[in-house]
């Protein structure tokens, strides 16, 4: 993102107070200069110029790191006053109400963090227009970011951006607005508390504590996952191997919307859930969220939603080393050997699609690209499909070490011909070439049949 400036925040006339005060400042030095040569002069000027600066800048930034503290220690603990205290009289009603009701559900959250702070990123111009209307003696939209974690659950915090407006009075710092501004790129998360009361079930995997967050009127559904939670975690540490965190947070969103805010804007309703992640640090995952959209409790059954949690969850155990750019025939096929892993479901049941075009068309060829998958319709079919039976290829016959191998040799971030060929060869023995036609043969010889 390119550095903005933000325009002029003093209204017209404390801007034309605060030129004049600076012209006489600037007739009163070439006055009253010392006798001492100009390069002494210079030196002192410079030095008192640039500490001023960064001493305001300092105290703006400490004093609204205040409020932030005192902002986010309202809504963690519910207290309605506290949160009106620290909204400016210029604030949208709205908001108000809005940031009261958020408290209230908050306060009813299990989180072990909760609270604001200012990211060291350049800061949103704030459109003169806004700065005119809230009338304050600065109005500043600093890059501001919610921290939080769910208790026990969450090993870390995670951080959602805010996009925020602040505005002082004098020496008094408060908040206007955290409306989005696309226009900057700005934009503010919205979490399960922002979309209404918040239902929370705590389940036991294994040693460790999961957590599954909905609304009330989702309460079967929330207890269905926490029922499955145990099973699909122990599923997926015996496929993978018990070097994961072996716990879920799992949200459930009532809305289109909520889903799109709590998939950060990565997913579409047609998708039945989806498993976001903060970058990878040093190893150190945060942020991990299995989400299920508004329509998973009405288009899945038990089984088919029992496949989907311990398809998630796989993405879950792996993203520790799993980077951006990752072929998804890779990302998602192992996922979804892991989902269907023990179902005892047919190759033509899991893979109804590509058996019909394979039986019709011959064997597949070439794998998928990653715009297949989000392509829809028969072609997403077949891409999800495909990358399922190439994983399943793998593990059938070479075993699934052999599959990790391959993964962890592939899902460090993108790859192209050479790498690919590579990593087939050393894993598996097998060059691409090779590698597609013993893998189109498998497929052809298990969807072999009448349609």
């Amino acid at each position: 993102m390119a550095v903005l400036r933000r325009p002029p925040i003093l209204t017209v006339p404390r801007a034309a107070a605060a030129l004049s005060a600076l012209l006489s400042l600037l007739i009163l030095a070439a006055c009253a200069g010392p006798a001492g040569g100009a390069d002494d002069t210079g030196a002192t000027d410079s030095s008192e110029s640039s500490r001023a600066p960064a001493s305001a800048d300092r105290q703006r930034h400490d004093d609204v790191t205040a409020l932030l503290d005192r902002w986010g220690a309202a809504v963690r603990s519910g207290d309605d006053d506290g949160v009106r205290a620290v909204l400016d009289p210029a604030a949208d009603p709205a908001f108000v109400a809005r940031e009261v009701a958020r408290a209230d559900v908050v306060a009813t959250v299990p989180l072990s963090d909760f609270g604001y702070e200012i990211l060291d990123e350049p800061e949103t111009p704030v459109p003169p227009d806004l700065a005119d209307a809230v009338d304050a003696t600065e109005v500043w939209a600093p890059r501001v970011a919610l921290r939080y974690a769910y208790a026990d659950a969450d090993t870390a915090p995670t951080r959602r951006d805010v996009s925020l407006v602040l505005a002082r009075r004098g020496d008094e710092w408060r908040i206007v607005s955290d409306e989005e501004r696309p226009q900057y790129g700005r934009t503010t998360w919205r979490g399960p508390w922002d979309f209404g009361p918040v239902e929370t079930v705590r389940v036991q995997t294994g040693s460790t504590t999961s957590i599954v967050v909905g609304h009330p009127e989702q309460r079967a559904f929330l207890d269905a996952v926490a029922g499955d939670l145990p099973a699909a975690v122990a599923a997926v540490s015996d496929f993978v191997g018990e070097g994961w965190t072996r716990r879920g947070v799992v949200t459930v969103a009532g809305s289109d919307a909520e889903f799109t805010s709590l998939a950060n804007g990565s997913t579409t309703p047609a998708v039945a859930a989806s498993t976001i992640a903060d970058p990878a640090r040093g190893g150190l995952v945060t942020g991990q969220r299995v989400v299920f959209g508004a329509s998973a409790p009405g288009r899945l059954t038990e089984s088919t939603r029992r496949t989907v949690l311990q398809h998630e969850l796989t993405h879950v155990a792996l993203r520790a080393i799993t980077g951006e750019g990752a072929p998804l025939w890779l990302l998602e096929g192992v996922a979804d050997y892991s989902g269907y892993r023990g179902s005892g479901l047919s190759v033509a049941q899991i893979a109804p699609t590509l058996s019909a075009v394979v039986r019709v068309g011959g064997p597949p060829t070439v794998l998928p690209e990653d715009d297949d998958f989000g392509a829809g319709g028969s072609r997403g079919s077949i891409a999800y499909e495909s990358a399922w039976s190439v994983a399943s290829f793998v593990a059938d016959r070479f075993g699934e070490a052999r599959l990790l191998a391959l993964y962890r040799a592939l899902a460090g971030g993108p790859t192209d011909p050479t790498r690919l060929d590579a990593a087939l060869s050393a894993t598996l023995g097998l060059p691409t070439e090779a590698f597609l036609e013993e893998w189109g043969r498998w497929v052809a010889g298990k969807t072999a049949g009448p349609a």
